[in-house]
């Protein structure tokens, strides 16, 4: 097998507590890794995620990161044509020290790969909440979704703006050869459950029909969206009707939209198809097309600036959904404004209970999405919930799709047994790296 880039990722608290050169000694030497990359945008979750407690961290036995905050500079002359501006870290241990610049020249010592991650939310979403209401992604009620944990919504001259100078700034003033993104796009709204009273003779194996009438929960509906639906020529009013029924139906109760209530029993005791559902409502139809293309233009924008500040990045779009078109995202669509795509499955963790059926499809639509010039970087975990044996298997599996990179999720949570297993795994199937 030969790849081109065995990745891990690191946060600035890793950083500060381990500190670079000993972190960069652990994955390089354990591991083979040849590329570095910094989550310098992140959103609030307990780090480590899988399990209570770091396994090789001295100085804490967790963190509660700050809600999307920056830790590196940025030029803020670069976001002029924006209202939104960057928010720095305000932990004292954190502040002031740019943690970027600190994993760039650590990589460069070593001779290896230097990147950036602007994780799920770039931006802190209660600030936004509190002081920017109407950029906040809403339902087809007009309601913000999610209340302060609603995301922005890139149809908002603003938003796009914002987003679009944060990838150019990191590019035009770091030295970096990626930039990798697992940017949250459309709220997909919750999947749709079987209803609760399952009988012996429903079919309660329909969680692709469950998704995708779960979209009717999520976003967006704003005046910018309407503006530019009706822009690209969408029919507007057909989309509101169609996915304010589907909202009713998929909210339906003994309490709440009655008269759906049948017909969410119906559709998701029955075997229907997803088929079904968008020839009955074209609406639907529609309005998945107009977020695949609202996120289209998105990535467009995006993949055109940071070429501009470096003709040489890579545009790297990190996967995390089950479902990406329900989101906006078409690995077809957006193939020309990425130069390649991390798959951030996780199935080590869980146990693999399929025998990584699951992250052998996903590869393979990745693939069939952005062709054979466009490079794929398949995640596994190394986190405690894996076991050594399980990333050996992982490692046998990804070693048959034609990957071209391992990613390592993540260095905070990872067990030294299991980074060492990696190696074992990655030597027994002969991986050549290959830049």
């Amino acid at each position: 097998m030969i790849i081109s880039e065995i990745a891990a990722s690191l946060y600035p608290w890793d950083l500060a507590d381990e500190g670079m050169e000993h972190i960069a000694d652990e994955l390089i030497e354990r591991c083979k890794v040849n590329s570095l990359y910094l989550v310098g945008i992140m959103h609030y979750e307990k780090r480590p995620l899988t399990s209570l407690f770091y396994t090789h961290n001295s100085v804490r036995k967790f963190y509660l990161p700050e809600n999307s905050r920056v830790y590196y500079r940025l030029d803020e002359r670069n976001f002029k044509d924006t209202c939104l501006k960057p928010h720095y870290s305000e932990r004292e241990f954190l502040r002031n020290i740019d943690w970027l610049d600190v994993l760039t020249k650590e990589a460069r010592k070593r001779g290896v790969k230097a990147g950036i991650e602007l994780s799920h939310t770039i931006y802190d979403t209660n600030i936004a909440y509190e002081q920017y209401p109407q950029m906040l992604q809403r339902n087809v009620k007009g309601n913000i979704i999610n209340g302060s944990q609603g995301l922005l919504c890139s149809n908002n001259p603003d938003v796009h703006e914002y987003q679009r100078a944060m990838f150019y700034d990191s590019v035009k003033n770091h030295d970096v050869d990626f930039i990798q993104t697992c940017l949250l796009t459309f709220a997909q709204g919750n999947i749709i459950k079987a209803p609760w009273f399952y009988n012996t003779w429903m079919d309660i194996n329909c969680a692709n029909l469950g998704a995708l009438l779960g979209i009717a929960n999520g976003g967006c509906f704003c005046d910018s969206c309407r503006a530019k639906a009706k822009e690209w020529g969408f029919d507007w009013e057909l989309i509101l009707r169609d996915m304010s029924v589907l909202y009713e139906v998929a909210n339906a109760t003994a309490h709440r939209f009655q008269d759906s209530l049948m017909e969410n029993n119906l559709t998701l005791g029955s075997n229907v198809t997803e088929a079904m559902l968008l020839l009955e409502y074209p609406g639907l139809a529609e309005f998945l097309k107009f977020r695949i293309r609202s996120i289209t233009e998105l990535f467009k924008d995006i993949y055109i600036s940071v070429h501009e500040a470096n003709p040489n990045i890579d545009f790297r779009y990190n996967n995390y959904v089950h479902f990406p078109e329900y989101t906006g995202i078409s690995f077809k669509d957006i193939a020309p404004y990425v130069d390649s795509v991390r798959d951030s499955d996780y199935t080590e963790q869980t146990g693999a209970k399929d025998d990584f059926r699951y992250k052998h499809n996903t590869l393979l639509k990745i693939r069939r999405g952005i062709g054979f010039n466009k490079k794929i970087i398949a995640a596994l975990a190394v986190r405690p919930n894996a076991t050594p044996e399980i990333i050996k298997r992982s490692v046998s599996v990804l070693g048959e799709l034609g990957i071209d990179g391992f990613s390592l999720g993540h260095y905070d949570g990872s067990h030294i047994e299991h980074l060492d297993a990696f190696r074992e795994a990655i030597d027994a199937i002969h991986c050549k790296i290959q830049k």
